[in-house]
């Protein structure tokens, strides 16, 4: 599997890393399709053919991160479920963002004290 793996706890922080790569890479093919239809293809010929490219990459990427297995594990702190790569045995919370242990039998245990008092006063 990539190495890229590391940067990512989750399936949804892959997915919010790599909609941003869809996203720039997608603006700059529309600039580089903009610029040709201008009349400026000696500038636009080549953002589209480097977008395009990134944007290929980017595809090839997420398929190798999806084939990664995962298992959902909730959030004691808030009980979201999160796709966590089995591989990792700490992440923080997609939603809260909290740090969650993840113990040697795969149970979610809080990496922060929860102030159950705070609430009720």
């Amino acid at each position: 599997m990539p190495s890229f793996k590391i940067d990512f706890a989750t399936v949804r922080e892959l997915e919010k890393k790599t909609f941003r790569i869809f996203g720039y890479g997608g603006a700059a093919f529309a600039l580089g399709l903009l610029l040709i239809m201008c009349g400026f293809a000696i500038l636009g010929a080549p953002i589209m053919a480097v977008s395009a490219l990134v944007l290929i990459g980017a595809m090839i990427w997420v398929s190798a991160m999806g084939k990664e297995s995962h298992v959902p594990v909730f959030c004691p702190y808030c009980a979201t479920q999160n796709d966590v790569y089995r591989s990792k045995r700490s992440f923080n919370c997609d939603i809260c963002r909290r740090p969650i242990i993840i113990n040697e039998n795969g149970m979610a245990l809080a990496a922060e004290h929860i102030d159950t008092q705070a609430r009720y006063n």
